[in-house]
């Protein structure tokens, strides 16, 4: 499975929860539209833009035949779903005033946790030795001391 995929499969049904939650809940539901939670949101989702522009930037350097371990990937195994998980879908469910967004933040993550598995040993087949070594260095999804590294 390779990342394009596996963040297809983790996100499309998350972000489509939050788009769902944001046109139930402001259309049908008329909920009262929040202006500090929409500046808040667009500054949460401007940050998580930000880490997702770098670790891609990072992610190309490696081009698929080498191991990228620089940037944000020296703090985790999976950036670009951290800064979705953590930036981009916190701060959209702020600035379309869905509070039930956020179970499309719960399914992605759900999801992330269910299918990364196959990723990683994928990435170990090819990189061997070396993605072992980065693996047990660096945390899956949240670089915090206290995190499991599996």
């Amino acid at each position: 499975m390779n990342t394009r995929s596996l963040a297809l499969k983790v996100l499309g049904p998350g972000y489509g929860i939050i788009v769902a939650g944001s046109v139930f809940e402001n259309l049908v539901l008329r909920t009262d539209w929040f202006m500090i939670g929409s500046v808040v949101g667009f500054l949460w989702l401007a940050a998580g833009l930000v880490g997702l522009v770098l670790a891609v930037r990072e992610l190309k350097k490696g081009e698929g035949y080498m191991l990228v371990e620089s940037g944000p990937f020296a703090w985790s195994r999976n950036p670009v779903m951290a800064s979705n998980l953590f930036g981009l879908m916190p701060g959209l469910c702020l600035i379309l005033n869905t509070n039930l967004g956020i179970l499309g933040i719960l399914v992605a993550a759900f999801l992330f946790f269910r299918n990364v598995g196959a990723e990683e040993l994928a990435l170990e087949d090819q990189f061997g030795e070396v993605y072992q070594a980065y693996r047990e260095r660096v945390s899956r999804l949240l670089p915090l001391p206290s995190c499991a590294r599996d």
